[in-house]
C-alpha cells in the first residue's frame, strides 16, 4: 500500500535553492557563520578562507544551496543551514531563488547587503548588484525564478 494516498494538482515548479538541471556549475563548501536560509547570496565570513555569512556589501562568494538533509531537521521546521554547518554554496551554474518583486528574462539580480535576500534591478544603497548574473524566467513578485550565475563580479549600490 502507498504511503502517500492523494498528490495535490499544482506541484510547486521549484523551490529556493534548488539547482536547476545538469547543467555545468561550480558549488563549494564553506562553514555557515550565523544561520542562513536557503537560495540566499553569501558573502566571505570572519574567516574568509572558511566561513560564509548571509549577505554582506564586500566578498560575494556565491548563492547558498537546497540540502534535502537540512530540510525540519530534527523536526524543528527550520529550513536553513544553522550556524557552524556546512553550507553549500553555488560560484557558477542556474539555481532557483524567489525574487521579491517580479522579473523578466535578462533582468539584472542584486542582493540586500544586510539579509542576501536576491531581486531584479539595479543596486541602491544596502544592496550589491551580481554583475554576472540574470535572472532567466518571467516571474511573478513573491514567486520561484531562475537564475544564471556565471562568475562572481558584483558592483555596490548607489
Amino acid at each position: 500500500m502507498s504511503a502517500q494516498t492523494s498528490y495535490s494538482r499544482l506541484q510547486a515548479v521549484a523551490y529556493a535553492g534548488m539547482i536547476y538541471a545538469l547543467a555545468p556549475r561550480d558549488i563549494a563548501s564553506r562553514a555557515a557563520e550565523g544561520d542562513i536560509a536557503f537560495g540566499i547570496a553569501v558573502s566571505r565570513g570572519s574567516d574568509p578562507d572558511t566561513q560564509v555569512v548571509p549577505g554582506g556589501a564586500t566578498g560575494f562568494m556565491g548563492i547558498s544551496v537546497r540540502a534535502l538533509d537540512q530540510e525540519g531537521v530534527a523536526n524543528t521546521g527550520a529550513i536553513q543551514y544553522d550556524d557552524e554547518e556546512t553550507v553549500a554554496v553555488m560560484r557558477s551554474g542556474y539555481i532557483w531563488a524567489v525574487c521579491p518583486t517580479g522579473c523578466v528574462p535578462g533582468d539584472v539580480v542584486n542582493y540586500v547587503d544586510a539579509t542576501g535576500v536576491l531581486d531584479s534591478g539595479a543596486a541602491v544603497a544596502g544592496e550589491t548588484s551580481l554583475d554576472n548574473a540574470q535572472w532567466e524566467t518571467t516571474t511573478a513578485a513573491g514567486e520561484i525564478g531562475l537564475i544564471s550565475l556565471t562568475s562572481q563580479p558584483t558592483t555596490a549600490g548607489v
